[in-house]
């Protein structure tokens, strides 16, 4: 998937980031509406179902999303 350069915004620069934030965030909202259009690569697909069948395999395995959160945010940047 080729990534094209999108011009910023007339004004985008000049908003504060909690409104540049706010503004990506309406964004991603009305780009989710439609959710079957947005191109997934297969090896993302591949990936997710393998890691779904590990876990299902392997319940005891996981950790929760709150766990994996926690250990993100005791590691050093």
């Amino acid at each position: 998937m080729t990534q094209t350069p999108v011009p910023e915004p007339p004004g985008f620069a000049d908003l504060s980031k909690a409104d540049q934030i706010h503004y990506l965030q309406a964004l991603w909202d009305r780009i989710s509406r439609g959710p079957e259009e947005v191109p997934v690569p297969p090896s993302h697909v591949d990936l997710a179902e393998t890691r779904l069948r590990e876990r299902r395999q392997s319940p005891d395995r996981a950790k929760s999303a709150y766990d994996v959160l926690d250990l993100l945010g005791t590691r050093k940047r």
